[in-house]
């Protein structure tokens, strides 16, 4: 008893000072909610406006250091990245100098080894020549420029003739000398020059230079390229950037420093391994700008602070009323077909619950009419595949109907006369050996037929297994299975690759007698690797541009004795296995067939080592 009448005590304590407080207080803030919520919110927005101002004083110094390290990093990177191209190109131009074309090859298969790395996706060069330096003459022997094979390198440009000669005088045919920047159209050019492993020549790799492709993509910063003595490298221009020679000695000396004048800052580093300097630089307003954003920031800080002292005084004293006119508003929405309306909230009161009863019932609703659209989608896509598959096979009944029916009407025609011919005592026995020849030619025709039918069929389908597959040796034993006459076969190039060992074989085989179908038996077939995967090509008129998009469908042939399948066979293949099949009509020289996506440039190649896959040695 003692204790509940101390609690009622301190309660009507607390009571009494609660009244004698709102006594203090006008009678518009006892009476009012929204006005005692406006004067909290005007003692926040005080408070916000002095840590504001302290805070702005302090970021506006971070703000300018900040800018000058930001400028400088930019400036080190950009200096960094061209340091890195010119230790990419001159890697580049061991590697092409490392080729075994130039041991082996012609000079035209020289020029077509430059002019594929010039061509190359990720090919930056202006262009490639191949410098012989018998007999001590240096002599442009293979050039992507055409125009310029059988002169000397001094004569097309004289900065190339100190780099090619360091080249050569160097022991190791890993070293690159470089020439200085030189004019060339309407940039500039540098010279790398790396000696090939015959150590008679070198490879000449022109590659531009310009301060574009080193530009930071951040607004507002420039990026040049100075020589040591503070000049743009040829062809370069530095439009509103003044150059300050201290930020070039400073560079030059190897310190990375920023120099701001006429309304601009620049920072100047060093680009390792060179006498560059890189200057990346911009306005001061845009450097420090900052801060003057920040001040407004401040301000509108202040300023919305007011601006949500009234609106937050107007919605609490509405907060019952427009959840449920929102509500109302939304549930019409929803009525009307909006199943994407949005239900949800902050509240976790009544009317929060209310907002997620009517949101999980929105869900579910939309759920099922997905479902149904899906359900609907999904039908009609598979009607129009069973229509498409219908197509096709319409298509391959109508040509398979053909080309079965020719060689049984020829049978059935030889027959006739065969028995004519029986019946007749007097029959000259090579009268009845020509039939008999023409029916075994139709059953010749009709077997031949049958046999790229059942491959089309039962070799289309997908490749589940693969395994490692020498390119060389399917290709030579695809040559011997056919009758090859009088034709050559070339293998430029090989590697393993992932395949079906029996379908790459057919492949080949149907691409080998399309070939001597097509050119004669004199044809040369050459086979030879792409980027990303293989090609066969020979030597014969080409293919029509009018029937190069034909060729593949089914029943195409302009041989009598083809089946118009052979090379759908191929197409089929090439497909089950992933491949591209595609015709190259820019071939100068015959027909060629590319396949393409068989690898990556990063897929390894163990073929010709002694980790090749389904080999053994003697011993094992």
């Amino acid at each position: 008893m003692t204790g509940g009448g101390d609690e009622t005590a301190a309660s009507k304590q607390r009571d009494g000072v609660t009244e004698r407080l709102h006594g203090l207080l006008p009678g518009v803030f006892t009476r009012n909610y929204a006005a005692k919520v406006a004067v909290a919110l005007a003692v926040i927005v005080v408070i916000l406006a002095a840590v504001g101002f302290v805070s702005y004083i302090q970021v506006q110094d971070r703000v300018v250091g900040d800018g000058i390290a930001d400028l400088e990093a930019s400036a080190t990177y950009q200096a960094s990245a061209i340091e890195q191209w010119r230790a990419t190109t001159e890697a580049d131009a061991v590697t092409i100098a490392a080729a075994q074309v130039y041991n082996t090859g012609t000079t035209t298969e020289i020029r077509q080894y430059l002019a594929s790395v010039t061509t190359a996706e990720s090919s930056q060069y202006r262009s490639l020549h191949y410098v012989s330096t018998v007999e001590g003459t240096q002599t442009i022997v293979a050039s992507t420029e055409g125009s310029l094979e059988g002169q000397s390198p001094s004569a097309v440009e004289s900065a190339w003739e100190a780099p090619i000669a360091t080249a050569m005088d160097a022991a190791d045919t890993g070293t690159v000398a470089t020439s200085t920047p030189y004019a060339d159209g309407d940039g500039a050019s540098m010279a790398f020059v790396a000696p090939v492993s015959a150590d008679d020549g070198a490879i000449v790799l022109v590659a531009p230079v310009s301060s574009d492709r080193f530009q930071d993509e951040r607004d507002g910063f420039e990026t040049h390229i100075l020589t040591g003595d503070g000049e743009p490298i040829i062809g370069e221009q530095t439009g509103s950037q003044p150059i300050s020679q201290d930020g070039v000695r400073a560079a030059a000396a190897g310190r990375t420093t920023t120099v701001e004048t006429e309304g601009r800052v620049a920072a100047y580093t060093p680009v390792d391994g060179t006498s560059w300097v890189v200057m990346t630089g911009t306005t001061t307003q845009s450097l420090y700008g900052t801060t003057r954003l920040i001040r407004w920031g401040f301000a509108g800080v202040v300023g919305t602070a007011v601006v949500v002292l009234g609106v937050t005084g107007y919605l609490l004293g509405r907060h019952t009323i427009r959840p449920l006119v929102r509500l109302r508003d939304r549930t019409q929405a929803m009525e009307q077909g909006d199943l994407g309306v949005d239900l949800s909230t902050n509240r976790q009161d009544e009317f929060g619950r209310l907002y997620d009863s009517f949101g999980n019932m929105r869900d579910t609703l939309r759920n099922q009419i997905q479902q149904a659209q899906a359900a609907r989608e999904e039908a009609e896509r598979s009607s129009r595949e069973l229509e498409r598959q219908n197509e096709r096979l319409d298509e391959f009944a109508s040509t398979l109907s053909h080309d079965l029916r020719n060689p049984l009407t020829v049978a059935r025609g030889h027959v006739e006369l065969l028995a004519t011919r029986l019946s007749d005592p007097e029959a000259d026995p090579d009268d009845l050996q020509t039939h008999i020849e023409k029916l075994e030619d139709a059953h010749d025709r009709i077997e031949s037929i049958i046999d790229d039918v059942l491959t089309l069929t039962r070799k289309g389908a997908s490749v589940e297994e693969t395994a490692p597959v020498p390119l060389e040796g399917v290709v030579t034993e695809a040559w011997d299975n056919i009758d090859n006459k009088n034709a050559s076969i070339e293998l430029t190039g090989s590697r393993t690759i992932a395949a079906d060992r029996t379908r790459l074989l057919r492949a080949f085989e149907n691409l080998f007698r399309n070939s001597l179908d097509h050119v004669g038996s004199d044809v040369t077939v050459t086979v030879g690797l792409t980027d990303h995967g293989f090609y066969v090509a020979d030597d014969g008129p080409g293919i029509p541009t009018e029937e190069v998009d034909d060729i593949f469908a089914y029943g195409h042939t302009t041989s009598e004795d083809g089946t118009g399948l052979g090379l759908s066979i191929v197409k089929t293949i090439a497909e089950a296995h992933g491949w591209r099949l595609y015709v190259d009509t820019t071939y100068p020289d015959g027909a060629m067939f590319v396949f393409a996506d068989v690898f990556s440039d990063d897929e390894p190649d163990w073929y010709g080592t002694e980790f090749e896959w389904g080999s053994s040695s003697a011993g094992d």
